[in-house]
């Protein structure tokens, strides 16, 4: 969010007494996201907003943070806001990247995949549009534009940590678990608090039946994402296979509590059909 918050005042912010009351409200605001104060931070920065209704910033912060809680659709509706505002090409750019991202999580690949298209055509060098883009392409059935797009970013970058965490799930996908674990570690060594490596990492490890390390990797992963919905449905695979059923009824609980069915599909149900009945 931090890195975020630097990119968007260079990019957009041309007035000065403006932009240090908008990053002021913003510094305020991630303090009490920093606290998992989540409904105040929501409250901080749409008083800003309303104040200031032409800030980009404040609708990107506000999206982003949605956006992590689960609230897709309310992170959409700020992430459209701050695209019909922008004049800034790389930060409109931006901006269609996290709504693209966004799209995905509620299935809407189509959408996804015209948000992220257009994001590249604004700035070719929008790793974020493109690593989503991989994604997308993913979930459309066409792995070879995913593995494409994925090289592409590590040869522009090569500490890019989410393009490490999609190639070792784009390998998962191909039941390639030792060659997903390789990428996660790259990811987990760049990103020491990175949530989606661990998750990931679990899963490959439960596969490999290294089932100790799975759930060290899975309960450092709900640590630093206790929201994340699909740590919880993995969460609950790593108990079934150690036979802690009560614990696994809990975490399908937890994972459909938060969204997975909406994001992901029918497994949590399908799973809580079969084992805690």
């Amino acid at each position: 969010m931090k890195n975020i918050l630097l990119l968007s005042f260079c990019l957009i912010l041309t007035h000065t007494i403006f932009a240090q009351s908008a990053t002021a409200y913003m510094d305020e605001a991630d303090k009490l996201i920093q606290k998992q104060d989540y409904e105040a931070a929501f409250i901080k920065l749409s008083t800003a907003i309303n104040t200031m209704p032409d800030s980009l910033l404040l609708y990107d912060m506000r999206g982003t943070m949605l956006e992590a809680l689960g609230l897709y659709s309310e992170a959409i509706h700020d992430f459209t806001s701050g695209i019909e505002k922008a004049e800034n090409s790389k930060f409109k750019s931006h901006l269609l990247a996290n709504r693209g991202g966004t799209k995905s999580r509620l299935r809407d690949f189509q959408g996804s995949y015209k948000d992220l298209t257009k994001a590249m055509e604004l700035d070719p060098d929008n790793l974020d549009a493109l690593n989503n883009l991989a994604t997308v392409c993913d979930e459309m059935g066409k792995p070879a534009e995913t593995l494409k797009y994925l090289n592409q970013i590590i040869e522009i970058d090569p500490t890019y940590v989410p393009a490490y965490v999609n190639l070792g799930f784009a390998f998962q996908a191909m039941d390639k678990h030792k060659e997903a674990i390789v990428n996660f570690d790259k990811a987990v060594e760049l990103a020491p608090e990175e949530p989606l490596a661990y998750s990931n990492r679990s899963f490959s490890k439960l596969k490999i039946n290294d089932l100790k390390g799975a759930m060290e990797d899975i309960n450092k992963s709900i640590e630093f994402f206790p929201t994340n919905s699909y740590a919880y449905k993995i969460r609950a695979l790593i108990n079934v296979a150690n036979g802690s059923i009560e614990a696994v009824c809990k975490d399908l609980n937890q994972a459909e509590e938060l969204g997975y069915t909406q994001q992901y599909g029918e497994e949590v149900q399908e799973l809580k059909a079969k084992h805690c009945q």
